[in-house]
């Protein structure tokens, strides 16, 4: 997200011509900095109250919760957000707002959200989606087609929180959290995760009708990326979650590309913003 941050600053609310200005920008890295302190205090204090189901689901991957006591993740969880806070502070008032805005909602979903059937999946994607917006707020960028193409990360972020949870499920039913495989079954989920796909292309159709040049068909091709890995992997007809795990795999890879894909930006030019 941070890298996104930058490519989004260098190539959307700039001109790459402006690399220079935007790079000597402290306020810029100040943002960057505190994005990543605020992520940071949410993957501490998600991973705190995750803590024992963690144990259940990933047994070899728990080093972080035995190297700290739960007093020391917790003063680490605070310091991280004091920092952030002071930065946003300095670079301004809506800065600091944005920031303590940011970090109450990751402390939310860890402690109450995530627990609530569907609701946790996607105020988990719109939490990982909402450092994008700090620059464009910073910036005073308004764009639809940046918008179309955020709503279209959503339907992507929803989908990969689906497929983690059922790669959870068994933590999550020792553990009570009533997620959507828990509640719904994976058979079910699956097909909610199929029909997500399917909507995801509308969003990506939107912002092909927006702009111009190669930019335009990105979002279409993550779409039907995602669309031909579900149908060639088909993660839930064996009934493991091996399968989840490789399409896992495979819409993170479609954040990463989507990311990537962030400085065609620059060579386009937006018919609706």
């Amino acid at each position: 997200m941070m890298l996104a941050q930058y490519l989004a600053s260098i190539f959307i609310m700039r001109s790459a011509s402006d690399f220079w200005l935007t790079i000597a920008d402290w306020r810029l890295h100040a943002i960057v900095l505190a994005t990543g302190l605020v992520i940071a205090s949410g993957f501490i204090i998600n991973n705190f109250y995750d803590r024992e189901k963690d144990l259940v689901n990933r047994p070899n991957q728990t080093l972080f919760e035995r190297i700290l006591t739960k007093k020391e993740t917790l003063n680490l969880y605070l310091f991280f957000n004091f920092i952030a806070s002071a930065i946003g502070l300095i670079i301004s008032f809506r800065a600091f707002a944005f920031f303590a805005v940011y970090a109450a909602g990751l402390w939310l979903y860890s402690h109450k959200f995530k627990k609530i059937t569907l609701l946790g999946n996607v105020a988990a994607a719109m939490l990982s989606i909402l450092p994008f917006f700090a620059v464009f707020f910073y910036y005073g960028l308004h764009r639809v087609d940046v918008v179309l193409y955020v709503c279209f990360l959503v339907f992507v972020e929803v989908i990969r929180n689906l497929t983690k949870d059922v790669e959870a499920l068994k933590g999550d039913v020792i553990y009570g959290y009533p997620t959507l495989p828990a509640v719904w079954g994976v058979a079910q989920t699956t097909q909610l995760i199929y029909g997500l796909i399917a909507l995801s292309f509308m969003p990506a159709a939107m912002f092909a009708l927006s702009n111009e040049g190669w930019v335009r068909i990105v979002p279409l091709c993550l779409a039907g990326i995602m669309a031909l890995v579900s149908f060639i992997l088909r993660p839930s007809r064996d009934g493991s979650p091996v399968g989840f795990t490789r399409f896992n795999y495979a819409i993170k890879a479609v954040i990463a590309l989507s990311i990537l894909a962030i400085p065609l930006f620059g060579a386009s030019r937006s018919f609706l913003g």
